[in-house]
C-alpha cells in the first residue's frame, strides 16, 4: 500500500509464465474486492510446426487454494497422483464429462491444470503433457522454461473484481490489433473504449490500453469469495457504470519483462 496523488493505493503483482511481471494498482477501497490472479497459457511448437490449431496446447493457472473449486466444477473423483517435474500431478475422473479427465500439476503455491479427453487421457499422456516445460513455482507466480522447444501463442491473466467484473490482461506488445483505431476516453492510466456486445442483453465489455498492457473488462456482479451468491454492486448501479468507474480509478497497469 502506498500514497498516490493524495489517495492510498493498493498493488497486486503476479509473475507470469515467462517471468514477466504484471502489476495492477488501484484505489485502496478496492483492496478487498480483488482476487488471486488466474492465467491462461497457450503454446505452439517453435520449429517444424505449421501453426495449426491441432498443434497448439494450453493449460490454465491458479493458486493451489483453487484446487477444491476445480474438483467441484468437474465433479471430480480422484483417480491417481504421482510426482513429476518438481511437483505432484493429481488426476480426476469427471462425473460431468464422462469422456474426460481433469488433471493438475501442483507446486508449493500454484497449479497448472487442463482437461484430457479419451483416448489421450492415460497417465502417460498426462505426464508427457506436464513434462513439456520445466515448471518453477514462486510465491509471485508459476513460470516455465520451454528449452527452446515451444513459443508462447497466448499469455493472459485474469482478475475477478467483486461487484465489477472479470478483467483479462495481456501484454500490449502481442495485442496491437486489439486496440481500436479511434480515440477512446482518457482514464487515469490509459485509454478506454466500449466494445461490441457479445450477445443481446449482455453487459457491454470495456477495453483499456496502457503503455504496456491491454485489459478487457467484462462487467458482472462478481461475488466476494467469502460471500458467494450475495450481490456486491450497489442497488441501481448498472454493470457498465460500475466497470467504467473501476477502470478510471486504476492508478497503474503494467506488463513488464
Amino acid at each position: 500500500m502506498r500514497e498516490q496523488g493524495g489517495l492510498m493505493a493498493y498493488s497486486t503483482v503476479v509473475r507470469t509464465i515467462d517471468s514477466s511481471l504484471v502489476e495492477l494498482e488501484v484505489d485502496d477501497s478496492f483492496k478487498n474486492r480483488l482476487s488471486p490472479w488466474l492465467g491462461h497459457i497457450r503454446y505452439m511448437p517453435k520449429y517444424g510446426g505449421r501453426e495449426t490449431t491441432a498443434e497448439m496446447w494450453a493449460f490454465e493457472l491458479a493458486p493451489i487454494s483453487s484446487l477444491g473449486s476445480g474438483v467441484f466444477a468437474v465433479g471430480g473423483r480422484e483417480r491417481e497422483r504421482f510426482k513429476l517435474n518438481g511437483g505432484e500431478v493429481i488426476v480426476y475422473d469427471s462425473s460431468k464429462l464422462p469422456d474426460a479427465r481433469w488433471a493438475a500439476w501442483m507446486g508449493p503455491w500454484h497449479m497448472a491444470h487442463a482437461m484430457f479427453y479419451a483416448p489421450a487421457w492415460q497417465s502417460s499422456d498426462i505426464a508427457e503433457f506436464f513434462n513439456r516445460v520445466k515448471f518453477t513455482d514462486t510465491p509471485e507466480g508459476l513460470t516455465a522454461d520451454t528449452a527452446g522447444r515451444f513459443e508462447l501463442q497466448l499469455t493472459a491473466y485474469t482478475q475477478h473484481i467483486a461487484g465489477v467484473g472479470s478483467m483479462q490482461v495481456e501484454p500490449k506488445a502481442s495485442s496491437p490489433n486489439r486496440i481500436p483505431s479511434w480515440r477512446g476516453l482518457q482514464g487515469r492510466t490509459g485509454e478506454i473504449w466500449r466494445l461490441a456486445q457479445e450477445s443481446a442483453g449482455a453487459a457491454t465489455p470495456l477495453l483499456m490500453a496502457t503503455q504496456t498492457a491491454v485489459a478487457t473488462l467484462n462487467p458482472w456482479d462478481v461475488p466476494r469469495a467469502s460471500q458467494p451468491g450475495i450481490p456486491v454492486r450497489a442497488a441501481g448501479v448498472r454493470a457498465e457504470e460500475s466497470a467504467a468507474s473501476f477502470l478510471t480509478t486504476i492508478h497503474r497497469l503494467d506488463w513488464r519483462a
